[in-house]
């Protein structure tokens, strides 16, 4: 964990920790489909916006610890999918696990939208 990423406290802010369930999906995709994220929101239109967060604080993070976080596809629906996210760390404690659903949007819209069969797909292996 980086410096800027810690409180006043001495502890990684908690916004932080849920940022990483995103983070986690723009990872998921880069490694499935060619281009990465990146290719689906800037050259196909396609977004994943959040329509819904939740999480449970386990264990503390701190400047210098070493991230574990580990996602999983829980649920793929017609339009949103469910990642379900668990942050530890390095040395072996469970920090915090994330729900982190997405809903796919027409970016053109924006409007929603059944995902792409190629980026179904993709996540399906994850699942």
């Amino acid at each position: 964990m980086r410096f800027d990423e810690i409180d006043a406290a001495g502890y990684v802010y908690f916004p932080k920790i849920v940022a990483l369930g995103h983070e986690a999906m723009e990872r998921m995709i880069g490694e499935a489909c060619p281009g990465g994220y990146a290719a689906w929101v800037v050259e196909r239109r396609v977004g994943l916006p959040c329509v819904h967060v939740e999480s449970d604080f386990r264990a503390p993070l701190r400047f210098g610890d070493e991230l574990v976080v580990e996602s999983t596809v829980a649920k793929l629906g017609d339009s949103s999918v469910r990642f379900d996210v668990k942050v530890g760390r390095g040395d072996g404690v469970a920090c915090a696990t994330i729900g982190y659903v997405v809903a796919c949007a027409d970016l053109a819209g924006p409007s929603k939208r059944s995902l792409p069969d190629d980026l179904r797909a993709a996540l399906a292996r994850y699942a």
